[in-house]
């Protein structure tokens, strides 16, 4: 059953995170923390978020200048990280026409919620996203391992909105895998000068 691999999927991911949260932080993308209570509560709750948090209306709003047919990310963004409803991280990202990319998501400052991707277009209003970070011990001065988001999101017609997918990955130095990937919804408001 789906549901069956996704609890178990999650439990990986629980003992993962406890035994790797241990000697290390996080310094960008979703807190290892955020995503194992969204983790627990999915397990105890037989795969059933129990607090999801409603984002539609969010994104409705017309914000930036009139569509084009092939609208840009470049601007800032108010961006939701998304697993089964629940918000797991949120953030402000500013897209540049240089390709590159900054995050500055909900971790607290100390822990580093400040950090760089790049992008590139992969179709019409399609962008792939590539977001990594580094993740220290737990004296924040030694690098353990390295965090990467990976997204793919579509521009709404307009530009003023954005859906996708995000797949967060966390590797050790050397490209072992240390936790099973976590994957969920993207999505994005512009934030307009106005």
């Amino acid at each position: 059953m789906k549901s069956t691999k996704l609890v178990t999927m999650f439990v990986l991911v629980i003992g993962l995170f406890a035994i790797f949260a241990s000697r290390a932080d996080a310094q960008c993308g979703p807190q290892n923390q955020r995503l194992l209570a969204f983790a627990k509560t999915f397990h105890a709750t037989g795969g059933r978020a129990t607090t999801p948090q409603s984002t539609d209306d969010r994104f409705g709003a017309q914000l930036a200048p009139e569509a084009s047919a092939d609208p840009s990310i470049v601007g800032l963004w108010d961006v939701q990280f998304i697993i089964d409803g629940e918000v797991v991280d949120e953030g402000f990202d500013q897209y540049h026409s240089d390709g590159t990319e900054i995050l500055n998501d909900t971790p607290p400052p100390a822990t580093g919620n400040v950090c760089l991707g790049v992008y590139s277009k992969a179709g019409k209003r399609t962008i792939k996203l590539k977001h990594p970070s580094w993740i220290y011990d737990a004296t924040n001065t030694t690098v353990v391992a390295r965090a990467t988001i990976l997204e793919v999101i579509t521009l709404d017609s307009s530009g003023n909105s954005f859906t996708g997918t995000f797949t967060f990955q966390l590797r050790d130095l050397t490209g072992n895998v240390l936790a099973p990937d976590v994957s969920g919804q993207i999505k994005g408001v512009r934030i307009a000068p106005e």
